[in-house]
């Protein structure tokens, strides 16, 4: 469309140009040859001139053409002396006064029809641009949708992923790894919070996540000035209203990381709390259903469990083992007396006894009403009637404050009688028996007039 505008204002440059000369060369001859030759040469020069005109719009032709019919006219009342050339001049310059008006109105409905045209492929090419604008729109927003469900795709895998993983370190490692995954550049460190790491002590203090373009350049960060990362980006891990730690990515590039690389992580971070959270509360279930609930202490089932595993693994390592069993003097006597909240007082007193008083190796369990048992590992049958007795005199000694519905605790002083089997080097054993053992060994303390310590012989 540029093209033919270009081309019609060429040629109408030429017209303008040389219509005059042509013009003026027609309208010479026709002035000569007029006088002699009036019907003949009036036609032939007048109608190219109006050719002329409409072709080219001048309006010098138009002037030109007008003067030859006015001029046509007047020869034919005073110049021309036979009537019938007279008529014939006469109806020739109607003639073309008709023909100038014929063509003059197809003229200017061209003029109309071709402005029409334009203004038509100019909507056109408008409508055509805004469409392929739409289009491109489209495309972008289609490519953004499908970046986000390729996204969505990855998370759901990583969802997959963490659903089995029940070990804070797998949870740190994979968390890293996938996160590299993710986004494809950057360092990444799953970090539990250490209050000597700027980072983590802003993000907690701040609860908000964290883009730094160039951390030489940021006066919050002093101390990370001369670490040799440029580009920070990181998330808080908050699960349970419980700040865990935070999830950082650097870069050795300013600039390096984005306000969308920001918004991913975000949703990213939710992800690894989910999964970190799982392994917390997996780990609580997993407590509650070895520990016993009054006490803490392991349960009667579990401690047989690993009783099991410690008594083979010593008897095929030849190992020393030593197995504890403890009971509560007059227990019973305590229940009826002050009830059953007072006898669970004493239950969780001496607990915390034996909780403080064996070694972090040694395996304490609530073997079952008011009974203990303990496994105490390399322990051979000295050291562990040394043990005993040292928690058999502490409790002896103790003073137990019953908590009773009155002003003041009730003092109580509790005693209690403990039984134990040793491993011997060239025995072979059974855990049934083993503890059977040990049992006839308190039952032996028990009959001797309790408090006191007493071996399976």
């Amino acid at each position: 469309m540029q093209k033919n505008r270009i081309s019609k204002n060429i040629i109408d440059i030429i017209y303008d140009s040389l219509l005059p000369v042509a013009s003026g060369i027609f309208f010479t001859v026709w002035a000569v040859n007029l006088l002699n030759h009036p019907v003949m040469y009036f036609p032939v020069i007048a109608f190219p001139i109006i050719i002329i005109y409409y072709f080219s719009g001048s309006v010098f032709s138009g002037i030109l053409t007008s003067i030859s019919i006015v001029t046509g006219i007047i020869e034919s009342l005073f110049f021309v002396e036979l009537k019938t050339e007279i008529y014939i001049l006469l109806f020739e310059c109607l003639a073309i006064l008709g023909v100038y008006l014929i063509l003059e109105f197809y003229r200017r409905r061209y003029i109309y029809i071709e402005d029409k045209f334009l203004v038509e492929c100019d909507d056109l090419n408008k409508k055509i641009a805004e469409k392929e604008f739409a289009i491109s729109e489209n495309k972008r927003v289609s490519n953004n949708l499908l970046g986000q469900i390729e996204n969505f795709r990855k998370i759901g895998d990583i969802l997959q992923t963490f659903h089995s993983s029940l070990n804070e370190k797998e949870i740190i490692h994979k968390s890293e790894h996938i996160t590299f995954m993710l986004f494809s550049k950057g360092t990444w460190k799953l970090k539990k919070y250490d209050d000597s790491d700027e980072i983590a002590s802003y993000i907690k203090q701040t609860s908000s996540p964290l883009i730094v373009a160039n951390i030489k350049k940021d006066n919050r960060f002093e101390n990370m000035h001369k670490s040799g990362k440029i580009s920070i980006i990181a998330v808080p891990i908050k699960f349970n209203e419980i700040f865990w730690g935070i999830l950082e990515g650097s870069s050795y590039n300013e600039n390096f990381f984005s306000q969308e690389n920001l918004q991913q992580l975000s949703m990213f971070s939710s992800v690894i709390a989910t999964a970190l959270n799982n392994f917390y509360l997996y780990k609580q279930l997993q407590s509650l259903a070895i520990s016993d609930g009054l006490t803490g202490l392991y349960t009667n089932t579990y401690f047989k469990e690993r009783l099991s595993e410690e008594l083979n693994r010593s008897l095929n390592n030849k190992i020393p083992f030593s197995l504890g069993l403890l009971d509560v003097d007059g227990f019973k006597e305590v229940n009826d007396k002050y009830g059953h909240q007072a006898g669970d007082f004493v239950l969780r007193s001496i607990a915390s006894i034996l909780r403080l008083n064996f070694r972090e190796s040694d395996f304490i369990a609530r073997y079952g009403g008011e009974e203990f048992a303990c496994m105490m590992l390399h322990t051979s049958s000295k050291e562990a009637y040394k043990i005993l007795e040292k928690i058999r005199t502490f409790i002896e000694r103790e003073d137990f404050f019953i908590p009773v519905e009155s002003l003041l605790p009730v003092r109580l002083k509790i005693t209690v009688s403990l039984g134990f089997v040793s491993l011997k080097s060239k025995a072979q054993v059974s855990q049934e028996e083993f503890l059977k053992n040990a049992d006839e060994a308190l039952y032996k303390a028990k009959r001797l007039g309790k408090n006191r310590v007493e071996e399976y012989i």
